[in-house]
């Protein structure tokens, strides 16, 4: 019962969004505000560049790209190491976390100085 119902209003909204000009769909409170600069007029765009397309891309990349392998590292070199020594050595282990945060400590700072650079650009 319901179905019959909806199908008809959803038919009829469809056939009045193709068959009526756009300037008679909107209703008064159905207007979209829009901020404008405080002197009036156009609001300025910035042209994008491919330094910027390519500086916000790639920041994301490589920051992604360095927790990953931070968690790779530690994990399957430990996991490795144990499978062929079948124990685990000290000095091993501090290396292989040292490794691992120095990559954790990369994706943050990747992550950083491209979102400031952005910003500033």
């Amino acid at each position: 019962m319901l179905h019959k119902n909806a199908i008809p209003a959803v038919s009829s909204a469809r056939s009045r969004s193709l068959y009526t000009p756009a300037s008679t769909q909107t209703s008064p409170s159905e207007t979209r505000l829009t901020l404008v600069p405080a002197g009036g007029g156009v609001i300025p765009q910035k042209p994008s560049s491919a330094l910027f397309d390519l500086v916000s891309v790639s920041a994301h990349r490589c920051s992604s790209f360095f927790a990953e392998a931070a968690v790779l590292v530690l994990v399957l070199a430990l996991l490795d190491r144990f499978m062929l020594k079948g124990r685990f050595e000290p000095r091993w282990i501090v290396g292989a976390v040292t490794l691992s945060l120095i990559l954790l400590a990369a994706s943050i700072a990747t992550d950083l100085l491209g979102r400031r650079w952005l910003q500033r650009h």
